[in-house]
């Protein structure tokens, strides 16, 4: 797996737990207990706390006088799983429209235009893991161009160690340049549910005290840190609406494997839907409790034991890391992510994660055109040290890392007509906008 999150969260198990910042919501009165319209009404309601502003807004994650999630009140609204997924297999399916009803006009727009583009083109798409941003020079360096999507990770919004420099990130990405965002999450949840004091995790097999399927069984401190952790992400989430940021949203990513602790943990994990609860949980809270209105929805379950209703995601997306180099278009992966959303017929399908570029050449003629591919961060994409961090020359410039793309390919890429780059996004997108300053200030000292 990614060598640079093990050695960031290596960190983070020292350090003693810790909320996340509350500054971006007020308390919300709302104590709801349960939910079974799941979307159906096609409106949203507004709240009297929501800032001034030209798009509706959501409802404010209730937090108490510290700050902090007021548990009292989220613990009060409880998901209806069973009435949940009879009010959506009572739904028509519209691959054409968002799943969500409180879609504001910024994310409707960038649906409506992610439609316009399926099946004729691609999105180029990097994930980012922090401000240095080389990857960024890279791709410029290159082609004097960068990719039209940046992947952030709200890896550092739960857990022990709180860092919200990615939220600030995606912030400062869509300000400055006017460029897609989609988000992930590694939730990290306590070692030992026990005793938090021993740090957090996401891996699997570095948690020692944690019952999965506690965790969608109301009662349980498992669900009770559940709970908790969704609020944190609606707040974040309601920080990126405010900041006008539509987010496609992927929780739950590569639930197929084994390797998190979402993941199929066996026949038990997949006799009680655990996949599939925690889902419809952050679902509801998201759409049905909180109202985001910014959010567009990416199921990344890759396994017909971790399907869920078409409903509730609008892109369907597979990870695929290949162990020997791979610049093929994967038809294989997109031909089995096809199957298994073969009932949900429409929905767009995505390379959401990968470790080589897609050659847009064989994409094109293989019919294998993924809504947009995205590259893994660091020495995916550039020479790095033994610490991770990229091999640069005097003037700032790193090099890319050989073994998985080269300048030459790059300009070969960005100039095939299949493949969306920065510079082809729509100017209702970036009018007004340009390439990130982290660019403009490496171009000036470059120049020195």
């Amino acid at each position: 797996m990614k060598k640079i999150i093990s050695a960031l969260l290596a960190a983070s198990m020292i350090l003693t737990m810790a909320g996340c910042g509350g500054d971006t919501s007020s308390a919300s009165d709302s104590t709801n207990t349960s939910t079974a319209e799941a979307n159906t009404s096609g409106t949203s309601s507004d709240s009297s706390e929501a800032p001034e502003t030209s798009e509706p807004l959501s409802n404010p994650v209730a937090l108490d006088e510290d700050g902090n999630i007021d548990m009292a009140k989220a613990l009060a609204y409880e998901t209806d799983i069973e009435a949940l997924k009879a009010a959506l297999a009572a739904k028509e399916v519209d691959p054409n429209d968002t799943v969500s009803a409180n879609s504001n006009e910024k994310t409707t727009a960038v649906f409506e235009y992610l439609r316009s583009i399926y099946g004729k083109q691609i999105l180029t798409c990097q994930q980012m893991m922090d401000s240095d941003s080389y990857e960024d020079i890279v791709y410029y360096n290159a082609t004097g161009d960068m990719p039209a999507m940046k992947g952030f990770d709200f890896i550092f919004c739960t857990g022990s160690y709180i860092n919200h420099e990615m939220i600030d990130e995606a912030i400062r990405w869509h300000d400055e340049s006017g460029g897609l965002v989609t988000f992930t999450w590694h939730w990290n949840v306590p070692i030992d549910v026990d005793d938090p004091s021993k740090g957090y995790a996401f891996y699997q097999d570095e948690i020692q005290n944690w019952d999965q399927v506690n965790a969608v069984t109301p009662g349980t401190k498992e669900y009770e840190q559940v709970i908790h952790d969704i609020d944190t992400i609606a707040m974040h989430l309601q920080r990126l609406e405010e900041a006008g940021v539509t987010v496609m949203f992927r929780p739950l990513h590569e639930a197929s494997g084994a390797w998190f602790w979402w993941g199929l943990q066996g026949k038990k994990s997949a006799e009680n839907e655990v996949f599939q609860k925690l889902w419809y949980m952050i679902f509801d809270r998201i759409e049905n409790y909180h109202k985001l209105t910014n959010v567009i929805w990416i199921w990344n379950g890759q396994s017909q034991f971790c399907t869920v209703s078409a409903n509730t995601y609008d892109i369907a997306g597979v990870d695929y890391y290949a162990s020997t180099e791979d610049h093929s278009a994967l038809n294989g992966q997109y031909k089995h992510l096809d199957g298994l959303s073969a009932e949900d017929e429409g929905k767009m399908l995505a390379l959401t994660e990968c470790g080589y570029l897609p050659d847009p050449a064989d994409c094109v003629a293989t019919d294998t055109m993924w809504l947009y591919y995205m590259i893994w961060n660091g020495d995916f994409v550039f020479e790095a040290n033994a610490s991770g961090k990229a091999k640069t020359s005097l003037d700032g410039t790193p090099s890319p890392n050989t073994e998985r793309m080269t300048n030459e390919m790059l300009v070969e890429h960005y100039a095939h007509e299949a493949l969306i780059t920065y510079k082809d996004l729509p100017s209702k997108f970036t009018d007004g906008k340009g390439f990130p300053q982290r660019i403009k200030n490496w171009e000036y000292f470059k120049m020195d």
